[in-house]
């Protein structure tokens, strides 16, 4: 099935997907069916070429088939956030996590918290709805600058984005790249704690030199109820113990959705409640039927991005790029590079999430390990969508916090600090072990 393609001809595919991409993020249409023209162009090429329409529909039935166990995860996700909201696992979570808020460490401690929040919701602009809005207004308060406050806030909004296995995103680049959900979070664990660390450190030293009133005070929420919150953390705790333990997703939340229930009814609400919920959404988290154009959308783009893989038109140009099969730290700054270059013409995160981790998944696959692609990714290609104007999650995160994204920018740290650690662990990795990443590949 594999042709040769000009470089025009890419870029005129590229070009066509990503306008009406654009034009549908910025009229509100549906991404889904913003995906059709591309998704046509790429097929009539395909047809230019002389590939079948047998082998087109095989490729595109694969890339479905593909992102099948992703699209059932994003649907469990639709269901699990609004249960527990509606169970008092997030505002109770919430009024935990303010309880440690202090005017002296505010920039540190707002990171965190927001780190954490994120963390346990899967979702940036989630953590962002639920704790952004009010620690941004105590930040105001104290006299701290608005984009160092609103820096500080989607840095840690980006953690649970990356990291947190209730992330989209996360789901998304561990099906991209072939991993089990649990060795993809072992993979990328190690950056997010060097990053987290390093993003904490600059935070604190803002923290020196801001100096916040610790007069003003921090508006809490009041005194915890500790039995009411021991009870909200069954559902999260229970989660993250079966996803470490490797039990399959699906069992996981179920798990994590019927322990979220089981307390929603024991605290009085009515079943119909629970489930107009779960389906409709609550708290401005998203429900099952809110899910649904994501999923759709993911299914077409795997679909999409199956026919480029298999026609091989874009491995020529990768291998002239990564031409280099033995450095590894060589090998991670070419990825940083192609994944800032996609996120800059990508108005959104799955799409180029799910290109670069199947377009360069061979090239990877042969010559170092899916690991080191997975968390070279999430360090790059997730987090890159915080810092670009025009990208719809860096729209959201702009307008939950009330700043505008350019104005953040410099100060999101977590953000640009991400893709400058993973390049250095990759340093480090391959002066320590030279030989190790070709002999994973090997013998995986």
């Amino acid at each position: 099935m594999k042709r040769t393609f000009t470089l025009i001809e890419i870029i005129m595919i590229f070009a066509v997907t990503l306008a009406f991409l654009m034009g549908a993020i910025a009229t509100g249409f549906s991404l889904a069916l913003a995906m059709l023209p591309g998704v046509t162009a790429l097929i009539l090429l395909c047809r230019k070429k002389g590939i079948s329409w047998t082998n087109l529909g095989r490729a595109a039935v694969t890339g479905i088939s593909r992102n099948r166990n992703v699209a059932w995860l994003l649907a469990f996700i639709g269901l699990i956030l609004p249960t527990w909201y509606m169970a008092g696992t997030i505002d109770d979570l919430n009024a935990l996590f303010l309880t440690f808020i202090s005017p002296e460490y505010f920039l540190t401690v707002a990171f965190l918290v927001t780190g954490l929040m994120s963390f346990t919701v899967g979702s940036s602009v989630g953590s962002l709805s639920i704790v952004g809005i009010p620690l941004m207004s105590a930040g105001l308060t104290l006299g701290l600058p608005a984009p160092l406050v609103a820096g500080a806030l989607v840095s840690g909004s980006f953690v649970g984005d990356r990291s947190s296995p209730l992330s989209s995103s996360f789901q998304l680049l561990a099906f991209s790249v072939e991993l089990k959900v649990q060795e993809h979070l072992r993979s990328i664990t190690p950056t997010m704690i060097v990053t987290v660390t390093l993003t904490a450190m600059l935070f604190f030293l803002a923290d020196m030199i801001t100096a916040a009133d610790g007069t003003a005070g921090v508006a809490g929420p009041g005194a915890l109820e500790w039995n009411s919150l021991l009870l909200s953390l069954i559902p999260p705790v229970l989660l993250l113990v079966l996803i470490f333990t490797g039990k399959d997703m699906k069992t996981c939340f179920t798990a994590g959705i019927l322990a979220g229930g089981a307390i929603l009814l024991y605290r009085g609400t009515a079943v119909q409640m629970w489930v107009e919920g779960a389906v409709t959404g609550a708290g401005g988290l998203n429900g099952l039927i809110g899910m649904l154009p994501f999923v759709l959308f993911i299914l077409i783009v795997g679909a999409y991005c199956q026919i480029i893989e298999e026609t091989g038109m874009l491995q020529p140009f990768i291998e002239r790029v990564f031409h280099d099969t033995s450095n590894l730290t060589k090998n991670t700054a070419q990825t940083v590079g192609v994944a800032a270059g996609v996120s800059l013409i990508s108005p959104n995160q799955s799409f180029p999430i799910l290109l670069a981790g199947r377009s360069l998944l061979p090239h990877w696959r042969t010559h170092f390990h899916r690991r080191e692609l997975s968390r070279t990714l999430a360090d790059s290609t997730v987090v890159f969508a915080g810092l670009v104007p025009w990208s719809l999650l860096a729209i959201l995160c702009s307008t939950i916090v009330g700043v505008p994204v350019i104005a953040y920018l410099p100060f999101a740290a977590f953000l640009w600090l991400a893709p400058i650690v993973t390049i250095v662990f990759s340093w480090v990795k391959s002066k320590q072990s030279p030989r190790l990443e070709t002999a994973e590949s090997r013998s995986s």
